[in-house]
């Protein structure tokens, strides 16, 4: 059988826990635009999140499903299990944060790193090979400017 090697952009993140234990490993690509604006819906549902209305114990449970399908949806894999573990992603850390908010501040940073990076090097890779066509007429059909 034969082999197709194709580069997908993928990437592996360790996720270790704050005692430096490994707890899993993510694998997605941080540049995809898909993603990209995938990400941005994750972020306004988290925004538009009133605490208020969870105030009992199955609109909690409704409310940490719908965030760990919301990571999963713009992820597009399973990374809700590795990222907060079985842990509720409302649940409250030592420092009176919760779950979510630093599982955000850990994978945010690394997405629009990434983009950067994705659209800095694509800018290039069009600038090599549009430049020998910049100020003239090569290439273009007869009758063009």
């Amino acid at each position: 059988m034969a082999v197709l090697n194709i580069n997908l952009g993928l990437k592996s993140y360790e996720i270790c826990d704050t005692d430096g234990n490994t707890v899993g490993v993510i694998r997605f690509n941080p540049s995809d635009p898909g993603m990209v604006s995938r990400w941005k819906e994750v972020q306004e549902f988290i925004n538009g999140f009133d605490e208020k209305e969870y105030n009992t114990p199955e609109k909690i449970g409704e409310a940490d499903r719908a965030i760990k399908e919301k990571f999963n949806y713009a992820f597009g894999t399973d990374v809700s299990s590795v990222l907060f573990q079985n842990v509720s992603s409302l649940a409250l850390c030592e420092d009176g944060r919760m779950v979510l908010e630093n599982v955000l501040e850990a994978v945010q940073p690394i997405i629009e790193e990434a983009m950067k990076v994705a659209q800095k090097n694509s800018e290039a890779r069009v600038r090599a090979r549009t430049a020998e066509y910049e100020g003239s007429k090569k290439g273009l059909a007869p009758g063009q400017r």
